[in-house]
Parts: C-alpha cells; structure tokens; sequence
C-alpha cells in the first residue's frame, strides 16, 4: 500500500514544461528561412505599350512603324540567401527582437510572349517588314523601359512593408512582445 501512495505522490506532481526557448524557436525558423534563397512578397502586373517609327533614309521611300501591347509580370522581395543568426537579435528577458534585412529588390520580370501581341504596323509598299530581331529588340527595349520605372511604381516599398509584415505576424505568433524589423 505504501508502494501506491508513493506513486502517487510522484504521478500529482506537476510536469516539467520542455518549452523551448525563443532563441531556439527563433533558430528552428532560422534553419527553415536559409531554405528559402528568395522571399517573394509582392507581385505587380504591367501594361506597356512599346511603339517604334523606323524613319526612312534618303535611299529609302516611307516610314515603317510598329506597336505592340504586352503584359509583363515584375516579382520583388527580399533575398535571403545571405540570412544569418548575426541577421537577428534576441532580449529574452524582454522578449523583444531586431530582425535586420536587406532591402527589397525586384526578384523577376516576365514578359510571356503568349501575352505579347503586334496591334499595329505600317509599312510603306518599298519598304520590308521588321525582322524577328527588331521586333524582339523592341521588346527588350520595353523590358528595359519597365524595370527603370520599379521605383516608380513603388513595388519595392511594398514588397518591404509586406516583409516586414509577415515578420512581424511570424515572430508574434512564436511569442516576442517588441518586434523590429530594419532593411539595411
């Protein structure tokens, strides 16, 4: 009988909690994120219109001229490639924590050409069609158009502060009370 109570002595007794630490939460989601080389967090959808007037020279009779419509996709996020425990400071006592990142960047650009259509073109009786070369030399031109206008569109902005808002729902939920994220 005395065999029963000691047993039960030990089973009331309270378990030990193996909750882990935020640090080595905040490790386990580090090994996680080293997986992933690019954290894409915004995606924007252009319309361009890429026209071109290829001017006849003194041997030549009439102007050739083009216009295309085309939809180019424009990826940006944050690389993480470079992601590392020096990236992140944790107060356990606080339980605060500074995330530095870098900034945003545009991760990909894609012009399909399934969404790039030739709406227009004149070409004068004496004078050839554009070859496949200047059509796509165009459509580089346009490419090139759009990517000098990301800042412009702000899509870099916004892949920041969607970063910074997955960030910040993330550590929340593994249970930091002061949260900051920096983009360096």
């Amino acid at each position: 009988m005395s065999g029963l109570a000691l047993l039960g002595l030990f089973s009331c007794k309270p378990k030990a909690t193996n909750e882990p630490s935020l640090k080595e939460k905040m490790n386990s989601k580090m090994a996680e994120l080293e997986q992933t080389a690019e954290l894409g967090s915004v995606e924007y959808v252009v319309k361009k219109v890429i026209k071109a007037t290829d001017e006849a020279k003194w041997y030549q009779y009439g102007d050739r001229k083009i216009l295309f419509g085309c939809t180019a996709y424009l990826k940006a996020g944050v690389d993480l490639s470079n992601f590392t425990n020096e990236n992140v400071s944790i107060d356990e006592e606080q339980r605060s924590i500074v995330v530095t990142l870098p900034h945003a960047k545009l991760l990909s650009i894609n012009m399909p050409p399934s969404e790039t259509k030739l709406v227009y073109e004149q070409i004068p009786t004496f004078r050839g069609n554009f070859t496949a070369a200047e059509s796509n030399g165009l459509l580089k031109q346009g490419e090139e158009d759009i990517l000098g206008q990301v800042e412009d569109l702000g899509i870099l902005a916004d892949a920041e502060k969607n970063v910074k808002d997955f960030f910040k729902a993330m550590l929340t939920q593994m249970g930091f009370n002061t949260i900051t994220i920096k983009f360096v």
